[in-house]
């Protein structure tokens, strides 16, 4: 079987999950397939339905909240799969993926794509820039590299297994609450330049005050606060000492460096 087509498709309000991806792409694109991307971090790009056919190969990479894929795709993904290949990845701050990597592959195969293989891998935590510190590092490209070619050489040869095996449990996690939405911290230092208005997946970011208009939306992603150019983006101050221990106690208990897994 040749693939005519890879669809690089991903949510990374951060950058890291679009970083693993095209990792991950570089190794399988070849003379003969077209490499097409499809950022689903706008509400805009996210309401168009991607149609796919046999002849596809289709990677979907989601960073990993509360043990979940975002609660944005909760409901299925923007994807008509129509029997295409399709390779689900998991990006995560080196705790745990839980039960994220077994939503999304469910999420492709309701979708209508037929799973050729599935990776979880480990960058920087979106909340806590002292977990997956420096991550993705050579190492984990090494193995994304590797992982592509894996796939490139599966979707060639169409070995298919029938049902990929990965971790995880259904029912799945509970999904959590934004505990500590992020606001504008500093109106003076601000510079209007409306990055964390584009940066927010669900736009509940006021393009005037630059102020959450409606907190109760938060995905807690913080993607407003790390491409903040003058980072004056955080927790309101009076909650800021309890996030600050909350982020101090989970570093510690996930110290010990975790290792990218992949599944056939």
């Amino acid at each position: 079987m040749s693939v005519n087509n890879i669809h690089l498709c991903y949510f990374s309000p951060t950058g890291t999950t679009r970083l693993v991806l095209e990792s991950i792409a570089g190794s399988m694109k070849s003379a003969e397939t077209r490499l097409h991307v499809h950022d689903w971090l706008s509400p805009e790009s996210r309401a168009s339905i991607l149609e796919c056919s046999p002849d596809d190969l289709v990677l979907v990479g989601m960073p990993v909240y509360y043990g979940r894929v975002p609660s944005l795709f909760h409901a299925g993904l923007p994807l008509s799969g129509n029997g295409a290949l399709f390779v689900p990845v998991v990006v995560y701050g080196n705790r745990h993926y839980d039960d994220a990597l077994l939503e999304l592959k469910n999420l492709g195969e309701a979708a209508g794509c037929t799973c050729l293989g599935a990776g979880a891998f480990i960058a920087r935590h979106s909340l806590n820039p002292h977990m997956g510190e420096g991550r993705p590092d050579a190492e984990d490209h090494a193995m994304m590299h590797d992982f592509g070619k894996q796939l490139a050489e599966r979707a060639a040869r169409h070995a298919v297994s029938g049902s990929v095996s990965v971790p995880g449990e259904m029912p799945y996690v509970p999904y959590g609450k934004t505990p500590f939405t992020p606001v504008l911290l500093d109106h003076d230092a601000c510079i209007a330049c409306g990055t964390c208005v584009s940066a927010c997946p669900v736009r509940l970011i006021d393009p005037e005050t630059f102020e959450p208009a409606k907190p109760e939306q938060c995905l807690f992603c913080y993607g407003c606060v790390r491409n903040c150019p003058v980072q004056v983006r955080g927790p309101v101050p009076a909650v800021a000492e309890v996030f600050d221990s909350r982020m101090n106690q989970l570093a510690a208990r996930c110290t010990e460096r975790r290792v990218p897994e992949t599944f056939f």
